[in-house]
């Protein structure tokens, strides 16, 4: 169920009989969002690669774009890139939580607060709006939709546990 409308998935590939790399086929599925969080939030990975740099297969199949979905069991691939679209019901708030990644959300529709905690122990409130990106670099943060909700891609980068004082930071899930 996509909270904000249908999401469609298109991805380039080379064509069964390619010798030169000059065939290109393009793949095209509509994309299912699961939802989660009380039927809130809707999730779903748009692909994923292990290793950077990712090898790009000279000919993907639909089995194999699936097969590489699957590669994203959470919101971090280990030791990889994950792609996925993230809907919000409105004022819906997913709580606070970190990863080990860098993460690139490209809001496109709606808006959200991106709540992080401030030096001072407060809750800093910041707002985003479509047109918008956040680069998320490991670090507590925390969403709430606006009143028409929201919607984003994101891009997941694997990345080594931010240290503080000598000490890795643990992820914590929402």
């Amino acid at each position: 169920m996509a909270l904000h409308g249908s999401f469609r998935q298109i991805i380039t590939t080379h064509a069964p009989g390619d010798t030169d790399g000059s065939k290109v086929q393009v793949i095209a599925n509509p994309l299912t969002l699961k939802t989660g969080l009380d039927g809130n939030a809707a999730f779903s990975p748009i692909f994923a690669s292990v290793g950077v740099p990712a090898k790009s297969d000279h000919i993907l199949t639909p089995a194999g774009i699936s097969d590489s979905m699957a590669l994203a069991p959470s919101v971090v691939t280990p030791n990889g890139v994950n792609a996925q679209v993230t809907d919000l019901a409105p004022n819906f708030k997913v709580g606070m939580h970190r990863s080990n990644s860098i993460d690139y959300n490209v809001f496109v529709s709606g808006h959200a607060y991106l709540i992080t905690p401030s030096a001072s122990g407060e809750e800093e409130r910041t707002l985003v709006t479509a047109g918008e990106v956040v680069v998320q670099r490991g670090t507590l943060h925390a969403w709430e939709a606006g009143p028409e909700g929201a919607r984003w891609v994101t891009v997941v980068v694997a990345a080594l546990p931010v240290e503080v004082g000598g000490k890795p930071l643990e992820e914590v899930d929402f």
